[in-house]
């Protein structure tokens, strides 16, 4: 289990573009195992493998719900980070778009590649959980297409390319280093790193969210981004994502951290280096 790190699969993916990224970053000899989903993956961490790698946050679309509903409940920890710019192609083997009754399109990509796929009215999208996943099932449907990563364009000839069709062109993915156990490791300044918590609902009232975030005001933390999730248990209940600039053992997110614990049940996810 040691020797071995999780993502996303199979071969081809942005995950595997981001696990060798931080392995080549961090100089680890550690074999991949692909999994056919994020939930596989996720569950495979701290079973088959001690570290896992999947996306978190998209520069268009927002935060993965997946990921975050699953940490509410999981014992992961935050390790790294890995930022990677996301650019996406059509293919075919048909000569022209209106040749074309099915795409398939990773359920992710589609919605980074909203503007260009909108023109495909009379197309049926079929979502698929990988890109290379795309590509593999395009290969065997004549009247098909495939959105796919621009670093799987020289894999094989296409008939129809359309090239950088994601809606922004400054496009980014966040994927996230996840491991079952947690480190206190501090190297460098304050300012290069970043703190993740959860603050998990247990009760609701008037200033609920406003007590939590004055907590930080307080203490002169920055907040990077706050998501909330449904605690799917009763409408208007929900537990937050908060990331701060900071580690976890600076004096005030320290003091901070301690103050809101006495209140809420808050999670610390980890805090890490900034890409």
């Amino acid at each position: 289990m040691h020797n071995k790190i999780v993502t996303l699969g199979p071969q081809g993916t942005y995950s595997e573009l981001a696990t060798l990224n931080y392995l080549s970053q961090y100089q680890l000899d550690l074999d991949i195992e692909f999994f056919s989903s994020i939930t596989k993956t996720l569950n495979a961490i701290g079973n088959t493998a001690t570290l896992g790698v999947l996306p978190i946050e998209n520069f268009s679309e927002g935060f993965v719900n997946l990921v975050l509903d699953h940490l509410i409940s999981a014992t992961l920890y935050i390790k790294a980070e890995v930022l990677l710019p996301i650019q996406f192609s059509l293919v075919s083997h048909c000569h022209a778009c209106s040749e074309i009754e099915d795409i398939y399109v990773q359920f992710i990509a589609k919605g980074q590649c909203t503007d260009f796929l909108d023109d495909f009215l009379n197309c049926k999208f079929i979502t698929t959980e990988s890109n290379t996943q795309s590509m593999l099932a395009m290969q065997q449907n004549s009247k098909s297409a495939a959105v796919i990563p621009n670093h799987l364009l020289t894999d094989q000839n296409y008939n129809l390319v359309k090239q950088n069709i994601t809606d922004y062109h400054n496009n980014q993915t966040r994927f996230l280093v996840f491991s079952d156990t947690t480190d206190e490791c501090y190297a460098g300044k304050s300012a290069d790193y970043k703190t993740s918590i959860i603050v998990l609902f247990h009760s609701d009232y008037p200033g609920y969210l406003e007590n939590i975030l004055s907590k930080f005001t307080q203490c002169n933390i920055n907040l990077i981004s706050i998501v909330s999730r449904p605690t799917r248990q009763e409408f208007g209940k929900y537990h937050f994502f908060i990331d701060l600039d900071g580690h976890q053992k600076d004096t005030n997110i320290d003091m901070a951290l301690t103050d809101i614990q006495q209140y809420f049940n808050v999670k610390i996810l980890g805090s890490y280096l900034k890409h």
